[in-house]
């Protein structure tokens, strides 16, 4: 077995990451392996990255099976050196990098230490944000060409295992230097990725509204529309730009300044009553009233109200929503599903409140 450490020169913006985990108590993971079945496969690389100096610099800890069967060594030198740290951060390895290690270490006959730490996936913590970031997948190396973190390696897993073989049985630098040259790419692409935590939490951090301004617009077919739109600035800037969008609702945000547009209805929509047994229904004023009002109209003039004409109601302007973000809610009709709630004149005012509706249609356009 063959071990190399040597210091790494990494910008990586984990602060987000050190909310959840201490920095001296975390290290990031990647392992390589000869397939994809634990049970048949084996283990032939594992490399932790982990920060020292009061967490200022870098140093990579690679364990290397040289002969191909040298495992074991592997899994237990690596246990020993894990043994003093209590998170593990890796990409997508609740799927495969844990189970994998886990099953070669009871293969191996040795103890599984790993399940006392703490896991961290930023594959699991990056997919709520995929509708923003809108990529053709979601591969380690395609998210690390989004963000720019300027890696230039790009090997394909199985091209490795050939390499590895190849290896075992001319034992050639060259090989050597491209198997632990990939997974110390890996490695250190896995600490800038900590970045993408940031799109993932953006509706729970404070989004700072600078302005907001409405806009009455044509559509192309010639229908009148009005919008709002909200210009913001986010608490942590993102490390590449976004554009998304669901129901007419888009965003926009680039580094740390983003807008926001929304459609806007101004005219009348209908309040439904709860308990319409308890309403009558005025046909000629087109409204319902509760029955303690109603016994003061002739009956001529009233019917049972229904569900559907259990209502009053109400020109305004009104925002969208697609839960109780805001009561009273309104409808265009009974069988409407589109919910609104008004844009009342406190409202258009309230900074508090537009930065808490914008991290509301955020998360909706993150999850429609």
């Amino acid at each position: 077995m063959r071990i190399i450490s040597k210091p790494v020169d990494i910008n990586a913006d984990t602060r987000l990451l050190d909310e959840m985990t201490a920095p001296d108590r975390t290290i990031f993971l990647d392992i390589e392996t000869t397939g994809l079945s634990a049970a048949k496969d084996r283990i032939y690389l594992i490399g932790c990255l982990y920060r020292q100096e009061g967490n200022r610099s870098w140093n990579l800890i690679q364990w290397f099976d040289q002969t191909g069967l040298e495992e074991k060594e592997v899994l237990s030198s690596f246990l020993i050196f894990s043994s003093s740290y209590d998170a593990l951060v890796h990409y997508n390895g609740d799927r495969f990098d844990l189970p994998f290690i886990k099953e070669r270490i009871a293969a191996c006959g040795l103890e599984d230490t790993l399940s006392r730490m703490d896991s961290v996936d930023l594959y699991r913590i990056l997919k709520p944000a995929r509708r923003l970031l809108g990529l053709p997948d979601y591969r380690q190396q395609t998210v690390e060409a989004f963000l720019g973190t300027g890696r230039t390696e790009a090997s394909a897993g199985k091209d490795l295992i050939k390499d590895y073989r190849q290896f075992i049985a001319s034992q050639s630098p060259a090989l050597f230097d491209r198997l632990t040259g990939h997974n110390e790419a890996d490695l250190c692409g896995l600490a800038c990725l900590s970045a993408v935590m940031v799109y993932a939490k953006l509706p729970s951090l404070p989004l700072q509204i600078r302005r907001a301004q409405a806009n009455a617009y044509t559509d192309y077919d010639g229908t009148p529309g009005e919008e709002l739109f909200l210009f913001f600035r986010t608490a942590i800037p993102l490390p590449a730009p976004i554009y998304a969008g669901a129901d007419r609702c888009y965003i926009k945000i680039d580094g740390g300044e983003g807008i926001l547009k929304v459609p806007l209805f101004t005219g009348e929509l209908k309040y439904f009553y709860a308990g319409y047994k308890d309403y009558y229904f005025l046909p000629v004023e087109d409204m319902a009233i509760h029955k303690n009002l109603a016994r003061y109209v002739e009956k001529s003039h009233r019917i049972q109200a229904r569900p559907e004409t259990c209502y009053t109601r109400r020109q305004g302007t009104y925002l969208p929503q697609w839960d109780l973000f805001r009561t009273p809610f309104f409808k265009r009709s009974y069988e409407d599903p589109a919910i609104y709630f008004e844009l009342t004149d406190e409202y258009k005012k309230d900074r508090h409140f537009l930065s808490e509706y914008a991290s509301y249609v955020l998360s909706h356009i993150m999850n429609p």
